[in-house]
């Protein structure tokens, strides 16, 4: 026993619990990605369509101060969508209509227009309206994420 040499013995493979803990990292580190470009997607869908309902009432207001057509121009502002209408009421029927329909994940909620109604409507040679107010676009997933477009009697709209 003397002369007995200690025999030794190298593993280079891998064993089950390390592979279960290389694929668990894994997994958490694909859910903490996916869970960051999520909250990204949906606050980028958030400001684009803010900026779209901006744009169109801003347009409406251009169109009107410039007197297109010789005419007023309205914003007409629903769930899914909201509307460039030409003429002082809108008529879904127009074939002038501008629609621009904002993402299924989002909706329009909280239309608070001096007046009631859905409809901002521009004065010609003011640009001003009578119709200020305010709406929200929100994540239908999560109310708690919104940009609120609020418009004043001068006619100018901003996103809050």
């Amino acid at each position: 026993m003397k002369n007995e040499k200690l025999k030794i013995k190298n593993n280079y493979g891998i064993s089950l619990i390390e592979t279960i803990i290389a694929v668990a990292i894994g997994i958490v580190l694909m859910t903490v990605i996916l869970v960051s470009i999520s909250g990204f997607r949906d606050n980028r869908l958030l400001d684009v369509a803010a900026d779209q309902a901006l744009s169109v009432i801003s347009d409406a207001r251009s169109k009107t101060l410039n007197s297109e057509g010789a005419s007023r121009y309205g914003v007409h502002i629903e769930a899914s969508k909201v509307t460039l209408f030409k003429g002082a009421v809108y008529n879904q029927a127009d074939s002038y209509n501008k629609i621009t329909a904002i993402s299924s994940l989002l909706e329009i909620a909280n239309i608070s227009l001096n007046g009631g109604g859905a409809d901002i409507v521009f004065k010609r040679l003011s640009g001003k309206t009578d119709n200020n107010g305010s709406f929200v676009i929100r994540l239908k997933s999560d109310a708690s994420k919104s940009k609120t477009i609020s418009v004043k009697n001068t006619g100018v709209a901003n996103i809050q």
